[in-house]
């Protein structure tokens, strides 16, 4: 059987579409909520650039970074040729340095940052904060794969999609549980949102937290979770 496309997997229809819009919903939300200035837009983890549809305002300069996965960002590229848009495959922090210190003005990152690998993920959020204008917000959202939202999602997952991470036993357990350094890490498996933000402290101020599906119950009870950050707080 042929595989269907990221898109067709993730936007095809039905409750899986919308899980996934939220995202990008989240994100024109949050853009409207905050004073963003859109002088420049950094998004790191941008496929084929759907992020850019969902900006209530056209930036003056957009640099989207992807690894290639899918060859998503090669379509990015032929459906905005604008000189506005410049993006880049790339899989290393350092590529960031391409974009000059302290000139971002909005940072985005959606669904991406759970896939780099914890020893790279530092180094992604020391670049981010050099490139950041003293005023900049980072907007970032994660997925939750903890406590009983974990349980809920690898069910459907397993029933639903027949596809699933692979989990020991003893894993379940301990997602299910929260004990997440018990779970082998590998993108989404074993990712930790709430030690993720810890993280993020060490660097920006948090303003927010809160779940992308349903804002008015808990993170926790989330299937995802969005974050916005600045600059205003580093060392």
């Amino acid at each position: 059987m042929q595989k269907l496309s990221y898109n067709k997997r993730l936007f095809g229809g039905g409750l899986r579409r919308r899980y996934h819009l939220s995202r990008f919903n989240w994100l024109k939300r949050k853009c409207k909520e905050y004073d963003i200035d859109y002088n420049l837009i950094v998004e790191i983890g941008c496929y084929d650039g759907r992020s850019i549809e969902y900006l209530p305002q056209e930036p003056i300069k957009y640099y989207g970074f992807d690894a290639g996965w899918e060859g998503g960002i090669y379509a990015a590229m032929e459906r905005y040729k604008n000189p506005i848009y410049t993006f880049k495959v790339s899989s290393d922090p350092h590529d960031l340095e391409m974009i000059h210190q302290g000139s971002a003005t909005l940072v985005i990152s959606l669904e991406t940052l759970e896939h780099i690998p914890p020893e790279k993920l530092e180094m992604y959020l020391k670049r981010i904060y050099d490139i950041m204008a003293q005023k900049a917000y980072f907007f970032i959202t994660i997925p939750n794969e903890k406590g009983i939202i974990f349980l809920i999602k690898y069910i459907t997952k397993k029933i639903v999609y027949k596809t699933v991470d692979v989990y020991s036993l003893k894993e379940i357990y301990a997602a299910v549980l929260g004990k997440m350094h018990l779970v082998k890490r590998k993108d989404h498996k074993g990712f930790d949102w709430e030690l993720f933000v810890d993280q993020l402290r060490r660097y920006f101020t948090v303003l927010e937290i809160e779940g992308v599906q349903v804002p008015g119950i808990p993170p926790s009870l989330n299937l995802t979770i969005g974050v916005v950050c600045c600059k205003e707080a580093q060392h």
